[in-house]
């Protein structure tokens, strides 16, 4: 096999080659397909010295390869459900997302003279299996697709490689999810990523939902209005929610009244909309245990949310399918649920929705955050068994599939679907920008770390007092952090 060699391209090359691709877009549909700017302007000198007809490629970045027919073979997360692989499709079926992806591995494949095939799991929590793969003594895995716990894990166990120290990887390159770079990196060190060359991240964040009719029936400042004016906040959520709610008759609070709110559960994903997380890291980029009784704005924050939420009948918290047909039968002003269900109700419901962020604390606060689970959400990796020839070719054609999904897949999902079909007016579109900027994950969660994610959820329900919780669960949760971190620096 011909061992590839990567031409280093500048900063600035990078930069116009975005400009020129989103332009390509634009030409390319009579929908709204711009994406959103993710870099800081280049300098007038750098414009002037690179053509801006200049197109964002893996051939122009990469350069070029022969891999001779060889096979980059993926253990994905294939299985029957909503989380599953989106890697590879077996052909064209007329479907915008699914063509996109067919035709950016068909152009791949066709670049570099190979092959792009899966092991599908059959299973949404498949690390056990992976690990069974890759350790047999025939296995040729390149590269990985898995669910991000299942991912943190592997790697606490020795299985997945540093990407920041493979060759063909460039982590700072714009398709990869820069927010979530720094979020995942341990010591300096990376194990897993995600960004454009799938959909499925996107479609994992947990945002809001909201009727339009409700708020133009109560005659209400609209959301979009509130997220411009920096008004989208705790209070105002909780005041909205409180005018919207409307008892059927009967007195008693049931699935046939009208509710301000409703998921399946308000308490984590609010305040990680705070932008305060259980776990941050420390000076050396290792993780610590950030919520602990001597952490003021946390404290205040889930005190905040533990009075509105607890025993609050203007929202309503079950299961995913309840509170679904809640929202799509037009029971329920807002609804707190992953991107997906954009695509749910424009086919299954007639709610008149727009989607918006999680509300800020307060309007202090610089950013909106969205929350992201770490059994939805999916990265790639790169398993411990691949090496030499096999390895140089796996990080670098899953490098190129990625740097080709800016103008394939990104504009097939995010702005054609997402902003052209599943949402139907401009604001929304616009919101969905604010949405998937700033993605927060939490290490407590995604390692499940002493069970705290879910205590301080059930805290919050039941209303009650955090800062004695967290003096006990943080303890727990740091001896499990710590092992983790153990294992992490033998790795290093």
């Amino acid at each position: 096999m011909k061992k590839t060699l990567i031409r280093l391209t500048s900063l600035f090359l990078l930069l116009v080659m975005l400009a020129s691709a989103v332009a390509c877009a634009e030409s390319g549909s009579g929908e709204d397909t711009t994406a959103p700017a993710q870099t800081d302007a280049i300098s007038d000198t750098a414009a002037a010295t690179e053509p801006e007809t200049t197109e964002i490629n893996a051939e122009n970045i990469l350069g070029p390869a022969d891999f001779g027919g060889e096979t980059l073979l993926f253990y994905s997360r294939k299985y029957n459900g909503a989380w599953s692989s989106d890697l590879i499709v077996k052909e064209e079926d007329g479907t915008i997302v699914n063509n996109a992806i067919y035709r950016r591995n068909a152009k791949i494949s066709a670049l570099y003279n190979c092959n792009i095939e899966q092991i599908e799991s059959g299973m949404r929590d498949c690390l056990n299996d992976f690990v069974n793969v890759i350790s047999s003594g025939d296995s040729n895995v390149g590269a990985a697709y898995l669910g991000l716990s299942d991912a943190a894990t592997a790697a606490q166990r020795g299985y997945l490689l540093d990407m920041t120290q493979l060759e063909n990887i460039n982590l700072e390159g714009q398709w990869w999810t820069q927010s979530l770079n720094k979020a995942w990196s341990i010591g300096g060190a990376q194990y897993f990523a995600t960004g454009v060359i799938t959909t499925i991240d996107d479609q994992a964040i947990r945002t809001m939902f909201f009727n339009k009719d409700i708020i133009e029936e109560h005659n209400l400042k609209t959301i979009y209005a509130l997220v411009d004016d920096n008004e989208w906040v705790y209070e105002k959520f909780f005041e909205y929610s409180e005018i919207a709610k409307k008892d059927d008759g009967d007195g008693q609070v049931g699935l046939t009244d009208t509710f301000g709110a409703c998921a399946q559960g308000f308490g984590f994903v609010m305040t990680m909309g705070s932008g305060e997380m259980l776990v941050g890291k420390d000076a050396e980029d290792y993780p610590i245990i950030a919520a602990n009784e001597n952490a003021t704005r946390f404290i205040d924050v889930v005190t905040y949310l533990t009075e509105k939420i607890s025993g609050n009948t203007a929202l309503y918290q079950g299961e995913g399918a309840t509170v679904s047909s809640l929202f799509g039968n037009k029971q329920s002003l807002f609804y707190a649920e992953v991107l997906a269900e954009a695509q749910t109700m424009r086919a299954g419901y007639e709610v008149n929705f727009g989607i918006i962020p999680m509300p800020k604390y307060n309007s202090e606060q610089e950013n909106y955050y969205q929350y992201s689970t770490g059994r939805n959400t999916t990265v790639i990796c790169f398993p411990n068994v691949a090496k030499g020839d096999t390895l140089d070719m796996s990080t670098f054609l899953v490098e190129a599939m990625a740097i080709e999904s800016i103008t394939t897949v990104k504009p097939a999902y995010y702005d054609v679907c997402l902003k052209g079909r599943y949402v139907d007016d401009a604001e929304s579109a616009y919101m969905l920008d604010i949405v998937t900027n700033y993605v927060a994950t939490d290490f407590a969660e995604i390692f499940g770390w002493g069970g705290f994610h879910s205590t301080v959820q059930s805290a919050i329900t039941s209303g009650s007092p955090i800062a004695s919780i967290l003096k006990k669960n943080s303890i727990a949760a740091e001896k499990l952090m710590n092992k983790a971190l153990e294992d992490f620096r033998k790795l290093n």
